[in-house]
C-alpha cells in the first residue's frame, strides 16, 4: 500500500489524499478504481496521427460529458486510461489546486513496469490485473476485491491468451518518481478544456495581431463558441448510447478472441456438413454431441437404413476422418462416430 504521505495529490473514490510537499514534479494521481483502459491499434500511423486518434477513441469511448485522459504512445498502437474530468477538476477546487499547476496520471502510471506474463498488482483501492508482453502494458482490469478463478480466467481470454490457471498473488506495487509512459506533450487533460482552450487563445492571439480584423473575429469566435456547448450537449445526451455501444464491442472482441481459442471448426459449421449430406427421404438429426473434434450425431429413417452409405458419404466429407456407425437404440436410428481435423 502507498505511504501515508505520498510525494503526489492521490484521488480514490471518497476523497483526496494530499502530497505531503511541493518540492519536485506536481502530479495528481487517480485511483484504478477511478479509470477506464483500452488499448487501440493504429496500422501505419504516424506519432501526430496517434494523438488526433486518441482525441476521437476517447470521445466516442468514455461514458462522461468531459473527459479526461492519458495516453501511452507506441509505434502503431496507443494505450488510453481516461476519468471523469468534471469529478477530478471539483476535487482539486476542494483543495485549492490550480489544474493548470499539475500533471493528471492514473495510478498505474506511476508504477515500474511488470515483467511478461500476468500480474495482480494492489491498488490504492481494489486490485488490477495486468497482462505484460515484450515489457508493455498489453491489458488491464480492475476489481474491488482479488478476482475469482472464473474472472481471471475471463480475463485472460479477453486478452487474447491462453489461460494459465489461477489468479497470481496479488503484489504489493513498486512506486516511480516519473511515470515510464510514452504520452507525448501536454496530453493528460479534458478533451473539453482543451478544446475550449484552443479556441479562446487562438481567437485572442488573432484579435491581438489583427486588430482591425476584430469584429469578424469576435463573431466567429462567439459562432464556434455555440457549435462547441452544443457539441457538448449532444455528446452528454449520447453518453449512454456510446458507453452501450463501447461494451457491446467489447463483448464482439472477447468472443471472437475466445473463439480464436478453439483450433476446431464452430458446431454450426459441422452441423450444416452434416446435414447437406442427408439423404431427401425425410431423414433428420434426432441428437447431437461434440466435444474437441470428437463428434457423434444418431440418425432417424423413415425407411430403411443402409449403414455402409452412410460411412461412406461422410468418410468423403473434407475433415473428417474415423467415421463409423452402428444402429441406434430405437428402430430405423443409427449412430455415427467421426473425428474432426482442426
Amino acid at each position: 500500500m502507498i505511504s501515508q504521505s505520498p510525494g503526489f495529490f492521490l484521488q480514490r473514490h471518497d476523497g483526496v489524499q494530499p502530497r505531503s510537499t511541493w518540492r519536485g514534479r506536481r502530479y495528481w494521481v487517480v485511483s484504478r478504481r477511478l479509470c477506464g483502459f483500452r488499448p487501440f491499434r493504429l496500422p501505419s500511423a504516424d506519432r501526430v496521427a496517434l494523438k488526433d486518434f486518441a482525441a476521437l477513441k476517447v470521445r466516442e469511448w468514455a461514458p462522461y460529458a468531459e473527459a479526461g485522459y492519458y495516453l501511452h504512445l507506441m509505434d502503431d498502437t496507443v494505450r488510453i486510461w481516461a476519468w471523469d474530468s468534471a469529478r477530478v477538476k471539483d476535487a482539486m477546487g476542494t483543495m485549492g489546486i490550480d489544474p493548470g499547476r499539475v500533471t493528471v496520471l492514473p495510478e498505474t502510471a506511476l508504477q515500474e513496469r511488470g515483467t511478461d506474463g500476468p500480474h495482480l498488482i494492489e491498488c490504492v483501492e481494489g486490485c488490477e490485473g495486468q497482462i505484460w508482453s515484450a515489457g508493455e502494458l498489453k491489458a488491464s482490469r480492475w476489481w474491488h476485491d482479488p478476482p475469482s478463478q472464473a474472472q481471471w480466467r475471463d480475463f485472460q481470454r479477453g486478452s487474447g491468451i491462453q489461460p494459465l490457471g489461477d489468479a497470481p498473488p496479488v503484489e504489493a506495487p513498486v512506486w516511480r518518481r516519473r511515470p515510464w509512459t510514452d504520452s507525448g506533450a501536454s496530453l493528460a487533460f479534458g478533451i473539453e478544456s482543451r478544446g475550449r482552450e484552443l479556441i479562446l487563445v487562438g481567437a485572442g492571439l488573432l484579435i491581438a495581431g489583427y486588430g482591425y480584423f476584430g469584429g469578424a473575429l469576435v463573431h466567429d469566435a462567439l459562432t464556434l463558441s455555440a457549435v462547441e456547448d452544443r457539441l457538448q450537449r449532444t455528446e452528454r445526451q449520447a453518453a449512454p448510447v456510446v458507453a452501450d455501444r463501447d461494451r457491446a464491442i467489447s463483448n464482439e472482441d472477447f468472443l471472437a478472441r475466445f473463439a480464436e481459442l478453439s483450433p476446431f471448426p464452430s458446431q454450426f459449421e459441422l452441423f450444416a456438413k452434416i446435414a447437406e449430406k442427408l439423404p431427401t427421404n425425410g431423414s433428420r438429426i434426432i441428437a447431437w454431441s461434440y466435444h474437441q473434434g470428437e463428434l457423434q450425431f444418431t440418425i432417424f429413417s423413415p425407411s430403411s437404413i443402409d449403414i455402409l452409405f452412410y460411412v461412406r458419404t461422410y468418410a468423403a466429407v473434407d475433415g473428417f476422418t474415423d467415421v463409423t456407425a452402428k444402429s441406434g437404440e430405437a428402430d430405423q436410428t443409427l449412430r455415427i462416430k467421426l473425428r474432426v481435423a482442426k
